[in-house]
């Protein structure tokens, strides 16, 4: 199979990764049916739960309807377990198929184009493993973004896990914690659960704030061009 034909199913699955994200973010779960069936089989319902995490997740579906589904039955340190477990099955799962379908493809594609495309790359390469962690650590960046890159860049899997690890970890309890307050209307649990979010993705883009704005300059080099035309007719008009 040729990297083009390679690339094309790479692009078929994060196609359907996303439509499955969207469903099953509006769709849930209907949480009473599976009552009487996990209190009366605890630990198959358990083993059950924590491969669907995994499987589902390798799709991009939901954690958080995932979450929904899991704090009324299991107590939340299960609960982390099972999430890291399905978010690490995912990303190394989303880490090969982009690694064996799209590196090629976008290598290739990067030494044809060269200028500003190969300046991008240049700058997510320069921290390899700091751009996996801190775009994994933003809430406001779609995990299959990281993922998939952590494939395509010069990365290897001891890295990559690491650093996807240590990104989801805070924003996955903060997470649980805000699921948990929904439920069962604890306020304390969804405002301090929502702050912690907040500040693990203000704090994590504050750190990443150098490649953030070299890539803005690459991506709408006409605005930094506006900012600079400005900024010269600010410094005639004072000297004059």
């Amino acid at each position: 199979m040729n990297n083009k034909k390679k690339f094309t199913l790479f692009i078929g699955f994060i196609l359907l990764s996303i439509i499955i994200a969207i469903v099953s973010g509006v769709l849930g779960f209907n949480l009473s049916s599976l009552e009487k069936l996990v209190a009366e089989n605890y630990l198959i319902s358990l083993i059950i739960y924590l491969l669907l995490f995994i499987v589902l997740i390798a799709f991009s579906f939901s954690a958080t309807a995932l979450l929904f589904a899991g704090i009324v039955f299991f107590p939340i340190p299960i609960l982390i377990v099972c999430a890291m477990s399905g978010i690490m099955g995912g990303a190394i799962f989303h880490y090969f198929i982009s690694k064996k379908l799209g590196k090629d493809y976008v290598r290739s594609y990067l030494e044809r184009r060269g200028g500003n495309l190969e300046k991008f790359d240049e700058i997510l390469e320069k921290h390899n493993f700091k751009t996996i962690f801190i775009l994994s650590a933003a809430f406001i960046v779609p995990p299959l973004i990281p993922n998939l890159l952590g494939g395509i860049m010069k990365i290897n899997l001891k890295k990559f896990s690491v650093a996807t690890f240590f990104g989801n970890l805070p924003n996955t309890v903060f997470t649980i914690y805000f699921v948990k307050g929904v439920l069962y209307s604890n306020v304390l649990d969804i405002y301090v659960s929502v702050a912690g979010i907040a500040i693990v993705t203000i704090v994590a883009l504050y750190f990443y704030k150098g490649e953030l704005k070299s890539i803005m300059r690459l991506s709408f080099p006409w605005l930094f061009k506006k900012a600079k035309i400005k900024e010269g007719d600010v410094n005639l008009s004072v000297q004059n």
